[in-house]
């Protein structure tokens, strides 16, 4: 069992997602906002999935902030931007992988799980 952080501000997208993991036997907490995230960052996490559009500190921000701090926690970053300027923007910032809204849900799975098992991370 991974303990996993979701930064999501959509409520619905946010108890789906939660729902998924939990069922694959992974204990969730979610941050509804980038700065509740920010503010979880003491606490330890096997993965963080972030949504990358927020209002206020976006998740781009997150991950950045995450890196900046020298967390090695892997990072999936989702959005419903499925452009590869998105894409590109969340790995430079310090995301492992990118997923684009909609999802399905075992594609979902199988990124948690590559991200889970990466012995380099």
């Amino acid at each position: 069992m991974a303990r996993i952080l979701l930064v999501e501000d959509e409520p619905l997208v946010a108890h789906l997602v939660r729902r998924i993991l939990e069922r694959a036997g992974h204990q969730v907490d979610w941050a509804s906002s980038g700065q509740a995230a920010l503010d979880k960052l003491s606490e330890s996490y096997d993965l963080v999935v972030c949504d990358l559009v927020m209002p206020g500190v976006s998740g781009l921000e997150v991950i950045q902030r995450i890196r900046a701090l020298g967390l090695f926690t892997p990072i999936l970053a989702l959005s419903a931007s499925v452009s590869e300027k998105s894409r590109r923007e969340a790995l430079e910032a310090g995301a492992q992988a990118f997923l684009g809204k909609p999802f399905e849900t075992q594609t979902l799975l199988a990124q948690v799980d590559r991200l889970l098992t990466r012995e380099d991370g």
